[in-house]
């Protein structure tokens, strides 16, 4: 056997130099792994033998890995069950492409087994195979071993085929202690036998799995506790989670065990695995993964405590646990062929997810906070012009990681919420349920889902209009970016609507032909009027100029785009603004349309399409407004107008008119947690708004709250507004000694909840040497996680007192932070642009530039810079262009 290195071939260009891909010639069956995890020495051991076809003649094998030792590689050539030895010329690593290179003789095409023994380190991170800890109600130190594969961190634990297109399945052992824990895997298991491989250790087999990607495995070895519930065809389903936290998971399990009949039943598909798991790990880098038949979760996403949690911390829980199991058939079932389609994956999920919180919360009005929760936030992100398309072509690790964003999510998932509304609901889950069956086990593109939706559709297109939904679809998933339809009163009886792509920056200059439908889209509008309340519907294509409409004379007002389903914004004439304003502060359009109009009306004056003056008319209405998503759809507005205004003249009066505006609604709720579920996510808007704005009542209330709090370790704070509390008490009566008070309490703080309420309010002093101490200690893995040290830079950056102190900190520290969590992080990606967020001189733009120009490498963040980049950009113009003009309506505002 020749000796086996990691040396990087240096030659002439070879396949595994050529190609970031692996070749489709050779596809994996089956893997039989074996992992030993040590606990005490932090290490892990391994052999794989994987099952291959080759279809070609090849004299080498390309397998992925990352930061293994693989000491030995064997191949052999299968006829039936007899192994022919293929001799192994060369084995190395080439770390370019993350391939180990298998080098043989000439083989012909058929079935190979290829097996590698391997070991690897613990402590890399917390992505692929890797140790996390936990300090149990007695305070000593527990370890567990834990995965995260997604998207391309499998290879990181074992030699794998680590590619979405390629399914196989998978025979699983693992090696635990023998005494205090288990082991978890996608199936049940299927044997134990003590003292194998040594007297102290036990070896756990797992059933076979059904096909699946690299992706979607998942081991643990724990000492976690579990809760355990039955579906009505008498599956287990169970969560796991350390034993003194294991009380907090009763609502994620009953939430879960409810919400996956109703996705069986939707879907028309049972769950195809013999039961379902999910898992609180302590320490994780993203919200949850969906590995299938054992979905791992941040405690913060899967833990909720009445006695601790808020109404906003309960509905994540839910929302999470919904679209993880909505990835059980999304996702896993049916897989993306690659990663350019990762939308079908997540844009699905985040749009399913609703459906199914809605499912067992009637009253939350989720299909209303989509539009707060989903549609808005991408919106914004999506009229700039370092947007990207939702399908997008990716090569690269760093591009991979970097389509897990709001694009992918939250753009996605509104998108088929206007494909639903526009071919119906039951045409919808006919053709969603088709996609299914037919690509079940398998992969699919996007197109393959176009198809299935045409097919359902094709008996209900009205007369005139497309019937192919690929056609219609195309022009939303293939280029970034919206329109605006504007809507003009020709005459009477007319209107008269045109679409231009919509960009928040009205100097925004772009290529028209850079799309091949030059930015214009197909687009379902919807309307109703004053002398119909009944939705009517019609279309302006994207290859047609305008649309003309015929209104009864009689008709006073026309609102369009119903409930916002379509990705659209709607621009109206100025009297038209005006009578929508009076309807919204008459209630007499539903909750979802006002939210609409509010956040449609100062994005367009953001962009130049409106007045200022007459967003800011419209605003008047919000103090007769009494519903969550409207004022939702609108206080991230207000706020982000508070700071960019900070530094002018008209900074004083809009804070004192934001607080009048409020004032009613502040008055109303309060700071105690009463009401039902709207009203309490209500109280947190209410109560963040007055705060910011100035209220001596809102700050001195919550300056009191807290001071109670910490001279009574007793004195239990309302869970709904003790975010609040700990972050506008310690602006308005923060002191060195309340810190420190928070900071030990935060240090043995056993709910992850709550210690991030309080890492979030303790980022709120006002004093700089205590948010510098406060970044020194976080930095400390033994403080804080490694997890939240970026929740923590990004709490203290959004503190006006703290911003400068952390983009001088980062960007003194970026060595460090890259060293800690790679480039390929795309948290650490995401860090830029949620520091710089209010960033409004050229000062700061010339900082960022050159900050950029000395790390000219981001890896997973190169596109956040390019959106950093253009949001100073913006905000340097907002502040010149309005700052004069909002101080000029406020001097004359009567509110």
């Amino acid at each position: 056997m020749p000796e086996q290195t990691s040396k990087e071939l240096k030659t002439s260009s070879s396949p595994w130099e050529e190609d970031f891909r692996l070749p489709k010639s050779v596809h994996p069956d089956h893997y039989d792994l074996y992992i030993y995890p040590d606990l005490t020495s932090k290490k892990f051991s391994g052999t794989v033998t994987i099952h291959v076809t080759s279809s070609e003649q090849c004299d080498n094998f390309l397998i992925h890995t990352k930061w293994l030792n693989i000491t030995q590689t064997k191949v052999f050539k299968m006829d039936g069950n007899q192994a022919q030895d293929v001799p192994v010329t060369e084995a190395f690593e080439y770390g370019p492409n993350e391939f180990w290179v298998i080098r043989t003789t000439p083989v012909e095409p058929g079935s190979f087994q290829i097996m590698m023994e391997f070991s690897g380190s613990l402590q890399k991170g917390i992505l692929g195979f890797y140790y996390s800890e936990y300090r149990d109600e007695a305070g000593n130190p527990r370890g567990l071993a834990t995965t995260k594969f997604e998207p391309t961190y499998a290879r990181r634990a074992f030699p794998c085929f680590d590619e979405p297109s390629f399914k196989s399945t998978y025979s699983i052992k693992i090696v635990r202690p023998s005494h205090g824990y288990i082991a978890l895997s996608n199936m049940p298991v299927m044997e134990e036998v003590l003292g194998r491989p040594s007297e102290d250790v036990t070896e756990v087999t797992f059933e076979k799995s059904v096909p699946m990607v690299t992706y979607l495995v998942c081991f643990i070895v724990c000492d976690f506790a579990y809760k355990q519930t039955f579906s009505s065809s008498g599956m287990p389903f169970r969560v796991y989670a350390p034993p003194g936290r294991i009380e907090n998971t009763q609502y994620a399990l009953d939430s879960a065990a409810s919400i996956l009949e109703m996705y069986e039943n939707m879907f028309d598909l049972p769950f195809p695995l013999p039961k379902s798991d999910m898992a609180a790990i302590p320490d994780y880098s993203s919200g949850a993964t969906e590995h299938w038949g054992l979905i791992t979760f941040r405690e913060t996403a899967i833990f909720y405590n009445k006695n601790q949690s808020s109404a906003a911390n309960m509905q994540r829980v839910s929302s999470v646990v919904a679209h993880e199991l909505a990835h059980q058939w999304f996702g896993n079932l049916v897989t993306l062929e690659w990663w350019n389609d990762l939308w079908l994956n997540e844009g699905f999920a985040s749009y399913v997810e609703f459906n199914g919180v809605d499912y067992i919360h009637p009253d939350w009005d989720m299909d209303s906070q989509f539009l707060s929760k989903s549609l808005q936030v991408v919106m914004e992100l999506d009229s700039c012009l370092s947007s990207h398309p939702i399908v997008k072509s990716v090569a690269t690790t760093d591009q991979i990681n970097a389509m897990f964003d709001v694009i992918s999510y939250k753009k996605g998932s509104s998108v088929l919420r206007m494909l639903e509304n526009f071919i119906g609901e039951s045409t919808f889950q006919t053709g969603i349920n088709s996609f299914l069956k037919k690509y079940a086990y398998g992969n699919a593109v996007t197109q393959n889902l176009w198809a299935e939706l045409t097919a359902a559709w094709t008996d209900n297109v009205p007369d005139g209009q497309k019937g192919d939904v690929g056609d219609i679809m195309d022009t939303w998933t293939q280029q970034m970016g919206y329109p605006v339809v504007s809507v003009v009163r020709t005459s009477p009886d007319t209107l008269l609507m045109t679409q231009k792509r919509f960009l928040q920056d009205p100097k925004a200059d772009y290529d028209p032909t850079e799309s091949e439908f030059r930015y214009k889209w197909d687009i379902p509008i919807s309307y109703i009027t004053s002398s119909n309340p009944s939705i009517q519907r019609t279309w302006l294509y994207q290859e047609k100029d305008d649309l003309r409409l015929k209104l009864d004379p009689g008709i006073t007002w026309v609102k369009v785009n119903i409930q916002q389903k379509g990705y659209y914004r709607v621009n109206y004439e100025p009297d038209m603004w005006n009578q929508l304003g009076e309807l919204c502060a008459a209630k007499l359009l539903g909750t979802a349309d006002r939210a609409s109009l509010y956040n449609d009306i100062f994005a367009l004056a953001d962009a130049a399409l409106v007045d200022y003056c007459v967003a800011l008319d419209f605003s008047r209405n919000l103090s007769s407004e009494t519903d969550y998503v409207p004022w939702d759809s609108v206080s991230s507005q207000l706020i982000i107008m508070e700071r960019l205004l900070m530094e002018t003249n008209a900074h004083q009066p809009f804070c004192d008119y934001v607080s009048r505006l409020v004032e009613p609604m502040y008055t109303s709720l309060g700071w105690a947690d009463e009401g039902d579920h709207l009203q309490k996510l209500l109280r947190i808007d209410v109560v963040s708004l007055a705060c910011a704005s100035g209220s001596s009542a809102c700050l001195q209330e919550a300056a009191t709250e807290l001071h109670r709090w910490i001279v009574d370790d007793m004195y239990s704070l309302p869970v709904g507004t003790r975010r609040q509390v700990y972050r506008w008490g310690l602006v308005q009566g923060g002191s060195q000694e309340k810190w420190e008070v928070m900071w030990q309490r935060s240090l043995v703080e056993q709910s992850a909840t709550e210690q991030d309420n309080l890492f979030y309010g303790m980022a709120s002093s006002q004093v700089t040497s205590i948010l510098q101490r406060y970044i020194e200690l976080a930095k400390d893995e033994k403080n804080v996680r490694s997890q939240n040290f970026l929740h923590v830079l990004q709490y203290i950056s959004s503190n006006p007192a703290g911003t400068d102190l952390v983009w001088d900190w980062v960007r003194s520290n970026w060595e460090w932070l890259v060293k800690r969590y790679t480039l390929n992080d795309r948290y650490l990606g995401q860090l830029i642009p949620s520091i710089s967020r209010y960033f409004s001189s050229a000062q700061k733009l010339a900082q960022m530039e050159e900050f950029f120009a000395m790390y000219p490498d981001a890896g997973a963040g190169d596109l956040n810079r390019q959106q950093a980049l253009e949001t100073v950009h913006f905000n340097i113009r907002w502040v010149e262009a309005y700052s004069s003009t909002i101080l000029k309506w406020l001097n004359s505002s009567q509110i």
